[in-house]
């Protein structure tokens, strides 16, 4: 890996790199993310990044046209070929290519994963891959497009970064971040529910902190665009007298340990909130850190049960898993009730 890709993908933005405004933000707000993916991808094209964007079949509804147009030769397409968009992108990756490889999410991950792990993993070719239309995102077309395994794939191979945006504006930081500091990673993202970072984004923090409270009763660590629900859900708990303070937590790995810790100091429950199955994601990370360390707060954790789920739209699916609003308020009022 190149000097540029060395150490942890956290910290100030860094000489020379632009991360996103609060003007870019309030845009970004108005845009889908597969929108934000090809407007970003078309900036750095103009900034004069070496780019190959290497897609499967998917690359037609990623925005990509005026990538396209301005610099053809970036635009790899691999046709349904995930397997072989991986070894393509490592290939160019290693040639020394700022390389992106979106598809959806379960697609880059689940059905890629011997080739992530020899050529991202073992060989640490610096593809930077990116699951769009993660979680329940794409929903309506069952369980076999609904990305609740993806983190955990990812989080299994030494090396790998898995980034997990709260908002387009965070969305389009790790992008920018990523294009210069390559590395073997992975950024999941879905349509975001709100504009969490509306004074933009300066510096990629790992954790970041929507809702402050000095003595919080519950800390929750949201991750993903759900973090939106976890910031109403707060709002909610704070009429019933509970206070919470809520937590953005970016990077799933490498986990921001200290500074998590740090946070949940003194509660008297942990949450966590996640759009992905509870088993193997930020769930089981923050249960981790939390276990070796010794800390005795009682922790609970929401997310996507351990089963597969019918066909539906998001919002549906979501609530009947109790991971809309008024479930994970009632979720974490019950805990509480029981400590």
């Amino acid at each position: 890996m190149s000097e540029r890709g060395a150490g942890m993908p956290v910290g100030g933005a860094g000489e020379g790199i632009s991360l996103v405004s609060p003007e870019e933000a309030a845009r970004f707000a108005g845009m889908s993310h597969k929108a934000v993916f090809g407007e970003v991808m078309e900036g750095l094209a103009r900034g004069g990044d070496e780019l190959s964007v290497v897609v499967s079949d998917y690359g037609r509804r990623l925005n990509l046209g005026g990538l396209r147009e301005l610099c053809p030769e970036a635009f790899v397409q691999c046709g349904i070929a995930e397997q072989n968009q991986i070894e393509v992108a490592a290939a160019l990756a290693n040639e020394g290519f700022c390389t992106f490889a979106p598809s959806y999410a379960t697609f880059i991950t689940a059905r890629v994963l011997d080739q992530i792990r020899v050529n991202l993993g073992i060989m640490r070719s610096p593809v930077m891959l990116v699951g769009v239309s993660c979680g329940c995102d794409s929903a309506i077309l069952g369980a076999s497009h609904m990305a609740l395994e993806d983190v955990a794939c990812v989080r299994c191979i030494p090396g790998m970064v898995a980034a997990s945006p709260a908002d387009n504006a965070e969305f389009a930081a790790v992008l920018r971040w990523l294009a210069a500091n390559p590395r073997p990673a992975y950024v999941r993202m879905s349509e975001p529910l709100a504009n969490l970072h509306p004074d933009g984004v300066d510096s990629l923090k790992g954790l970041d902190a929507l809702r402050g409270a000095e003595s919080p009763d519950v800390v929750m660590v949201a991750s993903g665009t759900i973090a939106a629900t976890a910031v109403r859900a707060a709002e909610a708990l704070a009429a019933r007298g509970v206070e919470a303070r809520v937590l953005d937590l970016l990077m799933v790995k490498p986990l921001p340990g200290e500074s998590l810790l740090r946070q949940v100091a003194g509660a008297r429950l942990v949450v966590t909130l996640e759009e992905h199955s509870v088993v193997g994601g930020l769930g089981g990370a923050v249960s981790e850190l939390l276990a070796e360390r010794g800390l005795g707060v009682p922790l609970l954790r929401l997310g996507m049960p351990d089963a597969y789920q019918a066909a539906d739209t998001r919002e549906r699916v979501l609530s009947l898993c109790g991971l809309d609003v008024e479930g994970v308020a009632a979720s974490v009022l019950g805990r509480l009730a029981s400590l």
